[in-house]
């Protein structure tokens, strides 16, 4: 069942005075899955009413929406996409939700008419930490100051990917500590180290460590000769709280 959330403490700061009541604004949302398992997935339903005079805005979110009402004109939803490239040869787009998209579309309201818009969010594959199934809309009026509202999802609390974030600094002739994190204060499964040596197509494993309280670290790698290096690190588990994970690109350093 669909519940409504108070917009009044989400809007305040972005919604321009003039336009407070007029088109007034309510969001619902659904949970399919949350808590549970993958795939787990939000309906994110905003409701428009607009007052005494015609209302026309254009909508931005980064998720398929569609639209409805009696007396409400919706154009042709469009969409502008990024493209993913980290021009390494170690290559792993997260891909627990697909952000690199923007959807967008014109909503032409006559005077009274309510028009109800809804997106959905998702995961596909296992989140990070700063992951959420919020939905934000960006609202931009065709008079008046664009806003937001966001659209708060319950909390996950199936299975959470693990992001990797690691350095290295040079201890001496050939030899690098290697420091590296998680994205959450965790002490579970290992971290592998993956380097691709000067020149080579493929990459192999240089170190396997335990990650303790979101650290893990190399203390004394030594690659097997100098050159340009690219690394990466990946994640295995050891239980269902976690999820195999692996960085999203390659690092590369110079060995020397």
């Amino acid at each position: 069942m669909l519940r409504r959330l108070a917009l009044a403490a989400l809007v305040v700061c972005a919604l321009p005075s003039s336009a407070a009541a007029n088109p007034s604004f309510a969001v619902d949302v659904a949970a399919e899955g949350v808590p549970g398992n993958l795939p787990s997935k939000v309906t994110h339903r905003l409701t428009m009413t607009a007052g005494a005079t015609p209302e026309t805005l254009t909508l931005t979110t980064t998720e398929r929406m569609t639209a409805s009402g009696a007396n409400v004109a919706v154009g042709q939803q469009r969409a502008v996409s990024a493209t993913f490239n980290c021009g390494t040869k170690w290559s792993r787009h997260h891909g627990a939700r697909d952000l690199s998209t923007r959807f967008m579309v014109d909503l032409t309201l006559a005077p009274g008419a309510t028009a109800v818009v809804e997106t959905v969010t998702a995961y596909d594959d296992a989140p990070w930490a700063s992951d959420t199934l919020d939905a934000v809309w960006d609202v931009t009026p065709a008079q008046g100051s664009p806003f937001f509202i966001t659209s708060t999802a319950p909390d996950y609390r199936g299975g959470m990917g693990v992001q990797l974030d690691f350095t290295l600094v040079r201890r001496s002739p050939g030899a690098y500590a290697v420091a590296g994190t998680t994205d959450r204060d965790m002490s579970s499964g290992r971290v592998e180290l993956w380097g691709y040596a000067p020149g080579a197509d493929r990459a192999r494993k240089l170190a396997s460590v335990r990650v303790r309280d979101g650290v893990w670290s190399v203390p004394n790698l030594r690659p097997s000769r100098t050159g340009q290096w690219e690394f990466y690190a990946r994640y295995k588990s050891a239980g269902r709280t976690y999820a195999d994970d692996a960085s999203q690109c390659g690092t590369i350093t110079r060995i020397r």
